[in-house]
């Protein structure tokens, strides 16, 4: 009776990793349309920036790790940041991603997001997807990089529009903010400042 269980004990234990991991990317791939569709929502009942801009934080503070991506944006000069600068980086880094790619969004609206595979590397997962326009334009590929959280939840880390990840494009040009400024962080608040002021242009 002892082999016997010792074997199933086994068998189960080899089998268990692959259907968790299949489980994650299962959830990774209903995260990801469910986000899809309300960020869809948003760009088809919101007629406003500002309606646009408010609903589009919301969901960013609900789906997103905004932590870990100010962490990121900031490479190496995170680790000289303090507290009190860190926590006004991310709440300007929050404002900034909304304000620059929420309104970037603004011309789709009656749009279709069809989502693909996943595939998972230790806590990360990248899914596929592709948007689909309604008046016959290309459609566009968009990735989308999440992260599994130790309480099982999903946050959203970057989205790869095009082949760029925009996190990455941000960490990029911050450091060269940074490097330009002698790494004064006061320096890339402000820059955050002027991007995100009422009277910038959109870009």
């Amino acid at each position: 009776m002892r082999a016997i269980i010792t074997a199933f004990a086994l068998w189960a234990l080899m089998l268990t990793p692959a259907t968790a991991q299949e489980a994650d990317l299962a959830k990774a791939q209903a995260f990801v349309t469910a986000l899809a569709d309300d960020a869809i929502e948003i760009l088809s009942t919101e007629t406003t920036r500002a309606g646009r801009e408010e609903k589009f934080g919301k969901l960013l503070n609900e789906r997103a790790n905004m932590r870990r991506i100010a962490r990121f944006t900031l490479g190496q000069f995170g680790r000289k940041i303090s507290n009190d600068d860190f926590v006004t980086f991310e709440t300007l880094l929050g404002k900034f991603i909304v304000k620059v790619y929420a309104n970037r969004l603004g011309e789709y609206s009656d749009e279709k997001v069809m989502v693909g595979k996943a595939q998972a590397k230790k806590k990360n997962i990248i899914v596929e997807s592709r948007i689909e326009f309604a008046n016959g334009r290309d459609p566009i590929d968009i990735d989308w990089w999440l992260r599994l959280e130790k309480d099982a939840s999903m946050s959203l880390f970057d989205v790869r529009v095009l082949g760029v990840w925009m996190a990455q494009e941000q960490r990029d040009a911050f450091a060269s903010v940074l490097k330009n400024n002698k790494g004064d962080i006061n320096a890339l608040l402000d820059h955050l400042r002027k991007q995100i002021s009422p009277n910038k242009a959109d870009s």
